[in-house]
Order: structure tokens, then sequence, then C-alpha cells
């Protein structure tokens, strides 16, 4: 059966029925995003999946409970109510959708947004709920120096290690989003409410989940997904040897994010996690430079507070070619994938990815749906 010839990239936002078919496709039961994104590719558009699913659920194990689920499910009144509530609802089709998570294989089909994403650069600092005087002034120290750098500093909302660094973010001018397990109408935990009216007012709270959805244990996964994947690399300050903060670090490992540890006291048990990652390879974090040279950001001060505005100039490069460089040269024939530009330019693909975003930042270039990387209209020629 043929549902449509599958559309090419392109910059229209997308329309209030492919809004509505990408909330309804992420509140059926047991389907996840790599399914959904393999269906919309198959069909062209959400629309034309959400029109035809039954043709679309034939393999699926829970046939008979979708397919329930599909035909009582109102998804534009979902729609309604998020942004009746003051919620963006967007999906990888919208231009407000970040690049970074445009560029994983199985993207999150809905983002329910209240505040401002913007689009710096991002880095998220986790740990554990029961921080220690030194895991939470770590961490905000960290959050702070990266806030004044222009970093966006990325975490979970939870006690602790995130609440620290969301507030010390905001403490120092800067930006930060809060990646929810439950809807963005519901304040979790509930002394929170306060800073979360702060994040919202210089920063984001952002969920895959419909407002009114309750947290629980199996949505926080989900969560810890979003926060790699909305970074360029995570920052572990504390955590037991099964901290949930190691969830998040299994997500950076795959999406090709850097990983970071802060090291701690040997007589602590929230020095297990981080030790743990140092002793496989993590970058070792004293300090915010740490990160932002790793991540071949700028030195504090020089970032910006939110450079959302475009930069007229090419990337230039002195001596070898910097990463962003390389990746606007290798854009010169056309649109190129993630994985393409990592073998082209022969960088990691977390330098790549942050390459990405900095040159988004700039206005010289766009991500696309399907992992796709392109010059933007009117981007000068890459200097030689």
């Amino acid at each position: 059966m043929n549902f449509g010839t599958p559309q090419s990239p392109r910059a229209t936002p997308p329309s209030e029925a492919e809004i509505a078919a990408y909330v309804g496709l992420s509140l059926l039961p047991g389907v996840g995003p790599r399914t959904i994104r393999r269906w919309v590719e198959r069909a062209g558009s959400a629309s034309a999946v959400w029109r035809h699913l039954p043709a679309f659920a034939e393999p699926v194990a829970d046939r008979e409970e979708v397919l329930t689920s599909w035909r009582s499910l109102n998804p534009a009144a979902v729609v309604e109510t998020a942004r009746a509530q003051g919620m963006a609802v967007l999906v990888p089709g919208d231009a407000a959708f970040p690049a970074l998570l445009r560029l994983l294989p199985d993207p999150p089909p809905v983002l329910y947004v209240r505040g401002r994403l913007g689009k710096a650069p991002s880095v998220a600092v986790v740990g554990s709920r029961r921080a220690t005087p030194y895991g939470r002034a770590a961490a905000a120290r960290l959050a702070f120096d990266l806030a004044l750098a222009g970093v966006t500093v990325v975490s979970g909302l939870a006690r602790g290690i995130d609440a620290a660094a969301h507030r010390a973010a905001l403490d120092g001018g800067g930006r930060t989003v809060a990646v929810l397990g439950n809807g963005a109408d519901v304040v979790y935990p509930p002394e929170h409410a306060a800073l979360v009216e702060a994040i919202i007012e210089r920063g984001a709270l952002v969920t895959e989940f419909s407002p009114g959805t309750p947290p629980r244990p199996g949505h926080f996964p989900r969560r810890n997904r979003l926060i790699s994947g909305l970074s360029l690399g995570v920052v572990v300050v504390e955590g037991a040897e099964d901290s949930g903060a190691l969830i998040t670090v299994e997500y950076a490992l795959d999406q090709g994010r850097e990983v970071f540890a802060v090291p701690g006291s040997i007589f602590s048990e929230g020095s297990r996690a981080p030790h743990g990652l140092l002793r496989q390879g993590a970058r070792v974090v004293e300090r915010a430079e740490d990160i932002l040279e790793e991540l071949n950001l700028s030195s504090p001060g020089t970032v910006g507070p939110d450079q959302d505005a475009a930069q007229d100039a090419a990337p230039g490069a002195s001596g070898e070619a910097s990463g962003q460089q390389r990746v606007f040269d290798a854009l010169a024939a056309g649109p190129r994938s993630l994985d393409d530009l990592v073998e082209t330019t022969g960088l990691p693909a977390a330098e790549v990815a942050a390459a990405i975003s900095l040159l988004e930042i700039r206005g010289l270039v766009a991500t696309l749906p399907g992992q796709m990387v392109m010059r933007t209209p009117g981007a000068p020629p890459a200097r030689r």
C-alpha cells in the first residue's frame, strides 16, 4: 500500500494536523520513538501514519491495544490543553525543535516546553539526590561558571545535585533547562515550585509527557535520555554505584556525548559513581574550563549569555582547521548526515555535534529531519 511520496526536508512549519498526529502517535501504548520515526519516514508524514494506523500497526505485538487507544484518543485536544497552560508543542519538523535531538536516530516525537529553549551550547550536570555539602558546592561552582560562559545548564530538577545546578546557573545570570519525568504542569518535587517559576522565566521546562502526567519511576529513564540528548556533554558530580545518573551516562555514550566526572572523597559513598567513570576513561573535571576546553567551546565570558542571533562571517581557522571549519567545509557539496560528517571530518561524534550546534547558533547551518545538516541559504563560502 502506498501512503504517499516521502517528503523532502523543508523549512515550512508543521501543520496543526501534523503536530496533533505526532502527539497521538506518542500516546500510543508500547510505540516508541524509533518505531514512530520509521513509520513517518515510510509514510512521508505523521498525519499520514495517523490516518492509516491500522496498516502500520499490523506487526505490533499489542495491535488491538494500540488500535483501541488510537480510536479513543483526541490528540488535538491534548495540544489545545498544553497551549492553554503556556506550553509550546514541538515536533521534529519544527524549527524550534532542538538540533541535537533532531540528529538522534530516535528523536522524541513530541516535546512540551514551558519557557524558551534558546540555541546556546548545553552541558548537563547531574548526580545524587542525597548530595553531600561538597557535592552541592561542586555542582554549583561548575554550573555558575558554565552559565557565566554562556553555556546552558541542563539537569533533571531532582533534589540534591540537580537543584544545586539549576539554582547556580540562574545565580550566574545564565540559562538552565529542567527535563522532567512528568507533565510540564506538574511540579515535582513539590518544594521546587519557586525554582520552577525561575527556570521558566530564564530557561525552560522540557518533557515528553503530556499535560497532567504524574511522575512515575518508569518515566525517569526517558527523562535521562533527553538530558543527555540535549547536551554536548554530561558531568556526573556525585552518585552511588547504582546511581540513576549512570543511566544518563549510558544514554550519553550511545548518543556520542562526552562524559565528565568530578572526583570526590574516598570516604564518601557518593564518590563511587564518578570514580568508577574516571576509571573507565571519563574526563576529570575540577573547573568549568576543563569542560569548555574538551568541548572546544570558548573560555568563560566569551560565548555570551544567549547567542541566538546569526553572525555573518564564515567560521575562521588559524593553523589547522577548527572543528567548526571542517564541518562547514564538509557541507559545501550539500546536505550531509551526522555519520557522513564524522567520517568526512575525522572528528569524534561529540565534536561534530558541538560544531553543528555552534554553527547553527551563528546561523551558518541548519539541521533537517532525518539527521541531515546543511548550510543555510546565503551562508558565505568557507575560508581556505
